[in-house]
């Protein structure tokens, strides 16, 4: 199972490596892409970035994207994100959409302040939600995700949530007027919950990845947690690693 950008990245990398966009060549403009390919422009970006991130592709102002080498990205299950930037983090949001299940205050005791990776008795909203395909709603979810925005953003996100379809973040930066300077990120093995199982519709005890990120807006304060449990078959990371000369 794929996402649309996704499909739209593997149909480019093939295109690439067939020769119909050599390398040294230009690619045609996004909005040009996007008619041929019958997608988004929005598509086509998050497609692009992905194709960035695996060294495919470059892009610059005034320039273009520029056709860097023939050989495609390594074929992945499920969901593939390559990331190397906090855009390429937010591209998630074109891919997916979020079912909310729940919406609720919180105090953090010592379990969830270990968790989130902050101090015991600090207050947040927690927003529950099931992640699912946009283009495929009635596929199994992505994931399940639990965020946590800090009690500053938290009247200002419940009263928007219902009329929101794109990250949380987002919806942060808009009402604060600040930008998301950094993500923390974390990223470790465990077996899907039994309370997540069903809703999932996932084996519970089977392989899972947990994703948890904090998202600092400027000038240095934690304005979100978000931690996302994905079932093992339906999600794969990448970053790209590059050596500095």
């Amino acid at each position: 199972m794929q996402p649309r950008y996704a499909s739209v990245a593997k149909e480019l990398a093939e295109a690439i490596r067939d020769g119909r966009y050599p390398v040294g060549s230009l690619l045609p403009p996004e909005v040009i892409l996007a008619e041929d390919l019958g997608v988004s422009r929005s598509t086509v970006r998050a497609a692009m970035r992905e194709l960035q991130a695996t060294g495919l592709i470059s892009r610059r102002k005034s320039v273009g994207t520029r056709v860097e080498a023939s050989a495609p990205p390594a074929e992945q299950p499920g969901f593939f994100q390559a990331v190397g930037s906090i855009e390429e983090v937010q591209q998630f949001g074109d891919a997916t959409i979020r079912h909310t299940v729940e919406a609720v205050d919180e105090i953090a005791d010592d379990a969830l302040a270990l968790r989130l990776g902050v101090r015991p008795g600090s207050r947040w909203l927690r927003i529950s939600s099931l992640r699912l395909w946009r283009d495929r709603p009635e596929d199994p979810p992505v994931c399940w995700t639990d965020v946590y925005v800090a009690a500053d953003f938290a009247e200002g996100v419940r009263a928007r949530l219902d009329g929101t379809i794109g990250l949380l973040s987002d919806l942060i930066e808009e009402i604060s007027g600040r930008r998301i300077l950094e993500i923390r990120q974390q990223i470790r093995a465990l077996p899907v919950p039994p309370a997540l199982a069903r809703a999932l519709r996932a084996d519970a005890g089977s392989a899972a990845l947990e994703v948890r990120r904090q998202y600092v807006i400027s000038p240095g304060t934690l304005a979100e947690i978000s931690v996302s449990v994905h079932p093992g078959d339906r999600f794969a990371y990448a970053t790209r690693l590059i050596r500095r000369e």
